[in-house]
């Protein structure tokens, strides 16, 4: 049973701000139009920006306000805390304008300066945040369930390789089989590891739904300083994870921070380690039954994954490398219209503005997945919630599987025996 412990309420600003102040200043600039001062009003941002389809909001119109000198007036509106940050409006900026973190610097100017309440904007009445926040308090000390993992899997609250679970176990009390994620990924580990895979009981939140979407940077702060000591008793030296937020969160988000996060260790998603060890002959992908029909898929690229982390990624390449094996293994492999870094926002980002509009955009992708294939893979586990959720309002959508990376593979792996293979290619 998960167990966390009630707290009263503190208000970001003023908690931890003194222990705060130093790695606050690493991810916070309070004079937002320093940062817009390249923008030359091309007006692309808003060609492109998602939320722009389903409602009024001109991303250039906002930047050219602040420019102008009402960076007041936007604040006051609360207009940002419409803003879906899906960063679709980086991908195409010449000047490269982060509008997205901007919007997150917004969103901590107007919780402490101006006093807004964003609860109308959070989805499931703020339940997900609300245990996020709890966790980034230094007393509590969550203990969460570990009923979900494989009878089969050895673990250990020690080890080289730790995978970090995130959020999940709390999402199955409200979406079912939610860690079913959870155990296909370490069934994925414990397969082609020999030691013990690390799983913490007591693993809090990586803080990403604060930080982007609700502007309380001091608890994020807070979470990620707890996590970086709770890791570091690990002794891992790698962290796999299946969620893309989590691992932008510990990718770059804890870098922006702590400086040598990266030297201590090694971040990868799912889809990175499953592609390196295909590519050291480590694993292989079986081939389809004969017996079986040959099923069409494809592939929803999460914003995280698509259009948050620095160029020299190549994730959103290596998973497609994966697909086009598969392809070529009889597999039916289809990409949707829009793909990679134009691949449409599932709508709903850190649990905010889940409403109507976030509705239309969430069908229309879907409507591009049925074009595509009859099973859609992601690999995020919030995309698959909110993308799953819908197909309950409408039934011309209500076919297609929505399965995460680690559901769709884990079945579809098997280990490479070094003696044979070496006979093989003698």
């Amino acid at each position: 049973m998960n167990v966390i412990t009630e707290i009263k309420k503190v208000d970001d600003s003023k908690k931890s701000s003194d222990n705060n102040k130093h790695y606050l200043e690493k991810i916070y600039e309070p004079d937002i139009k320093k940062l817009l001062y390249r923008c030359y009003q091309c007006v692309r941002c808003s060609g492109v920006c998602q939320l722009s389809r389903v409602q009024s909001f001109e991303p250039s119109r906002i930047i050219q306000m602040i420019l102008e000198g009402f960076e007041e007036k936007i604040i006051d509106s609360g207009i940002l805390w419409d803003c879906l940050t899906c960063n679709a409006c980086l991908q195409n900026c010449p000047e490269g304008i982060n509008f997205a973190d901007i919007v997150r610097m917004a969103k901590y100017k107007m919780r402490t300066s101006k006093g807004q309440n964003p609860d109308e904007y959070i989805a499931h009445k703020g339940v997900y945040t609300t245990i996020s926040e709890i966790m980034s308090e230094p007393h509590i000390k969550p203990e969460r369930s570990l009923e979900w993992v494989p009878k089969e899997c050895k673990i250990s609250d020690q080890g080289n390789i730790l995978y970090y679970v995130g959020c999940l176990p709390y999402f199955n009390f409200e979406f079912e089989n939610s860690d079913s994620i959870a155990e296909s990924t370490l069934k994925i580990l414990c397969q082609i590891e020999n030691e013990p895979i690390a799983v913490l009981q007591d693993e809090i939140c990586c803080g990403h739904d604060l930080y982007w979407g609700q502007g309380k940077l001091n608890a994020f702060i807070d979470l990620a300083k707890k996590n970086i000591h709770r890791l570091e008793q690990t002794g891992a030296k790698t962290i796999v994870t299946a969620c893309a937020e989590c691992y932008r969160t510990f990718k770059v988000d804890y870098q922006d921070i702590f400086e040598d996060f990266n030297e201590k260790f090694v971040v990868k998603h799912l889809i990175e380690y499953v592609y390196e060890k295909w590519k050291d002959n480590k694993i292989e992908f079986k081939n389809p039954k004969e017996q079986e029909q040959a099923i069409p898929f494809t592939y929803h690229d999460p914003c995280r994954l698509s259009r948050f982390l620095p160029k020299e990624s190549n994730i959103i390449d290596n998973v497609r490398e994966i697909f086009s094996h598969l392809k070529e293994l009889g597999y039916k492999f289809n990409e949707m219209a829009h793909n990679k870094t134009e691949a449409l926002c599932c709508g709903v980002s850190s649990w905010m503005n889940c409403n109507d509009r976030s509705k239309a955009l969430r069908y229309k992708r879907l409507l591009e997945a049925k074009d595509a294939g009859d099973i859609m893979v992601t690999s995020c586990p919030k995309c698959k919630i909110h993308l799953s959720c819908l197909q309950n309002d409408y039934e011309d959508i209500s076919s297609i599987e929505i399965v995460d990376f680690s559901e769709f593979l884990v079945d579809l792996i098997s280990i490479v025996d070094s003696k044979e293979k070496v006979e093989v290619e003698k």
